[in-house]
């Protein structure tokens, strides 16, 4: 009991103290987090998402905040305090799945790793939906160590409509239910009942266009790839899965084999499938990770405790350039300079377009709306939609401000006559990525 004490208590110090750490970098950031905020803002003064705008992921996310803003108030931080509060459940899980098949020291230094990653230090207080995912998904995998097939299966459909990338780490669910002699059909036939009913639920609240705009849209959207980042901050935990892959042959461990290749499965499919590779969509494999990874710290392989503290130092180096972006708030100077010049210089009843990340913040602080109801105003959902047509919108809904940034829209030529013929420059926000901003011509 002494030991149990010992390691429950310091992991939930340094969780707390992780807490106020990375409270201290809640500035706005350059990430889909603004969209997803005023999204939440919109469905809170009673907007209702794939009829009134476009969203092009399943509903809880934003509903969860939502309903926040209703009890408390609109506040750029509840929805970034909110995510701190999920990433470090995602932790307390961690820890309790691995003290349930493993030594609890392992579940602490598991837990310990996790925090010191670059994903999480970079990813953990930013709002991508990821972490509300992470939380569920682990929550319905400790019921299932505890063998409560139906509240695992009920949590992991609760996972999916945060994001629908769950669904890839089903096989997951079932080979462990395999290896541990489990019935696969109590879990299996439950998820098909639940996901179903679930997903008539969500078609009869939301109509046709749920489905057109969280499944058919992503399928048909034009690709924009870069693995980079992904490579970048996954050397640490291709290294942890190889690593428990070999040594679970070796020592004949199947869990340690699972927890390590099938996770790494799911991400080489979402890396030769996804249309947009960025690195919060594979935050789910890393947990699973560390799983794999912490029976190590129960075997004899010594050197690879001294190798694993190496390679994650060498990874935070490798990653640093990531790391000040998202944590350095020189960056969100912009932002604010951004929303006071559009409040200073428009009124109450104006509306404005633009870049998402910039033009979202803006619209939520300000309380300008967006013109046209494209909160959405990604390249790629207005492709979707069709140029023509969006650019005739704005034509006609005269939107005050256009914010432009590093021509992202002016290298369609749609766009470049509309804002060439119709509005003027006025600033340029420095920075990166640079903005420009543009006011229709009186």
């Amino acid at each position: 009991m002494r030991s149990n004490r010992k390691f429950s208590t310091s992991l939930l110090l340094i969780i707390l103290l992780s807490i106020v750490l990375r409270a201290f970098f809640l500035h706005p950031n350059f990430s889909d987090e603004n969209f997803y905020f005023n999204v939440a803002k919109n469905i809170a003064e009673g907007k209702i998402p794939y009829r009134d705008f476009f969203f092009a992921h399943p509903p809880l996310q934003v509903y969860t905040l939502a309903i926040l803003y209703k009890i408390f108030g609109f506040s750029f931080f509840i929805g970034k305090f909110l995510t701190l509060l999920y990433s470090s459940i995602s932790i307390l899980l961690l820890y309790f799945i691995i003290k349930v098949i493993y030594k609890e020291k392992s579940a602490f230094m598991a837990s310990i790793l996790f925090i010191l990653s670059p994903p999480f230090i970079a990813f953990s207080h930013i709002s991508y939906g990821m972490w509300e995912t992470m939380a569920f998904l682990l929550l319905s995998l400790l019921l299932l160590f505890k063998k409560r097939t139906f509240l695992s299966v009920t949590f992991f459909v609760v996972a999916i409509f945060f994001r629908y990338v769950v669904i890839l780490y089903l096989p997951l669910f079932l080979v462990l239910l395999y290896l541990r002699n489990g019935k696969i059909s109590k879990f299996l036939l439950p998820f098909i009942v639940l996901l179903t009913f679930s997903i008539l639920i969500a078609s009869g609240v939301f109509g046709t266009n749920y489905i057109n705009q969280t499944v058919f849209y992503h399928i048909f959207k034009t690709s924009v790839q870069s693995q980079t980042q992904y490579l970048n901050m996954s050397l640490f935990f291709m290294f942890l899965a190889i690593i428990s892959a070999l040594i679970g042959l070796f020592e004949k461990n199947k869990l340690m084999m699972t927890f390590a290749l099938l996770p790494l499965a799911v991400d080489v499919l979402l890396l030769l499938f996804l249309k947009m590779t960025f690195y919060h969509y594979f935050l789910l494999s890393v947990p699973l990770y560390l799983i794999a990874f912490s029976k190590i710290f129960e075997l004899r392989y010594k050197f690879l405790k001294f190798a694993v503290v190496a390679l994650l130092i060498l990874s935070l180096i490798l990653n640093f350039n990531t790391l000040d972006f998202y944590l350095n708030p020189a960056y969100s100077k912009k932002f604010y300079y951004v929303a006071d010049f559009i409040r200073t210089n428009t009124e109450k009843n104006d509306t404005i377009f633009g870049e998402p990340v910039m033009t979202n913040y803006v619209s939520l602080v300000t309380g300008r709306e967006i013109a046209g109801g494209y909160l959405d105003s990604y390249v790629q959902h207005l492709s979707f939609e069709g140029i023509e047509k969006v650019v005739k919108v704005l034509s006609e809904k005269k939107p005050k401000i256009i914010v432009e940034m590093e021509n992202y829209y002016i290298a369609m030529p749609e766009f470049k006559e509309l804002i060439s013929n119709e509005y003027m420059f006025v600033i340029e926000a420095e920075g990166l990525p640079r903005y420009l901003i543009y006011r229709i011509k009186s």
